[in-house]
């Protein structure tokens, strides 16, 4: 067995019998199928993870099996350095998230502009406005809820126009462009709102975490209210990186996004969108 597979799996928080099981099925089963067939680790692709499925499937391993062995083959991917394919490809009872009823530019612009107008009488003003930036941060840089609870106050960087964004377990650090009309929401933000709750923040972020994890659901009940179609607040990032591969190379849009692996960033390009659904169709709904 490989001993820096296993040590990789224990450093990341696997248990030493876990550990020990996964590198136990890619030793005696995933190596010896690609071997079977002459091919290698750093060559297996969307392709090869697909007939792999139909492997299994054929010997009539159920679902739940194939979802266990799809994720040993991800870390292995990841041990190695190479690109997970087996990342978000999963069977009936887990399935993959694929992209779909996603907005275009000019409907994520209307929600943004609309927001605003969703206000109740029982919603702080200086609430709405922080509310607002944190969608904007959504809708204009693709951020996520986990990435927002990383943000500190010198990542912004609004004389130029910037933030930093700091890497995640999943996403990868950057910095991204803010758009003209963010930047005076944000200033006017540390000096009113953040300032008045630096005594509850602990250190230097930018937002109050609590209040940011319990905020996410209002700020979706409120789109709600002009906008039925949201039905969570991922549908938001997974339309602006659509939207960003019509204008901007794939690398380029991975770096954006923060993606790990290119082939993350490639499941979001509308001309595969068609033929990855129909690939799942046929595989996924196991009986």
């Amino acid at each position: 067995m490989d001993q820096y597979f296993k040590q990789y799996l224990v450093e990341k928080g696997f248990a030493i019998s876990t550990a020990g099981d996964y590198g136990s099925f890619i030793e005696k089963k995933f190596k010896l199928y690609l071997h079977e067939l002459s091919l290698s680790a750093e060559s297996f692709d969307n392709e090869q993870l697909m007939q792999y499925i139909r492997y299994r499937k054929g010997q009539s391993i159920q679902a739940k099996t194939i979802n266990l062995e799809l994720k040993k083959i991800g870390y292995y991917l990841e041990f190695k350095g190479l690109p997970n394919v087996a990342e978000n490809v999963r069977l009936k009872g887990v399935q993959r998230t694929v992209p779909h009823d996603l907005f275009t530019q000019k409907q994520l612009d209307e929600i943004y502009q609309k927001f605003p107008e969703s206000r109740n009488h029982w919603t702080h003003e200086n609430t709405l406005k922080t509310y607002h930036i944190i969608l904007g941060l959504k809708i204009y840089q693709g951020l996520q809820t986990c990435e927002l609870v990383k943000l500190e106050i010198n990542h912004l960087q609004l004389g130029k126009g910037q933030i930093y964004v700091p890497s995640t377990k999943r996403t990868n650090k950057r910095i991204l462009a803010l758009k003209p009309f963010q930047i005076l929401p944000l200033h006017e933000y540390l000096l009113t709102e953040r300032k008045a709750l630096s005594d509850e923040i602990e250190g230097p972020y930018l937002f109050h975490k609590k209040r940011l994890g319990r905020g996410m659901p209002r700020i979706k009940k409120m789109i709600n209210r002009y906008g039925p179609r949201l039905k969570n607040m991922a549908q938001i990032r997974a339309s602006v990186i659509t939207n960003w591969l019509q204008h901007y190379n794939l690398r380029e849009v991975q770096y954006m996004a923060g993606h790990k692996y290119v082939s993350s960033t490639e499941r979001y390009r509308t001309d595969n969108l068609e033929d990855l659904q129909k690939e799942l169709e046929k595989y996924h709904p196991l009986k």
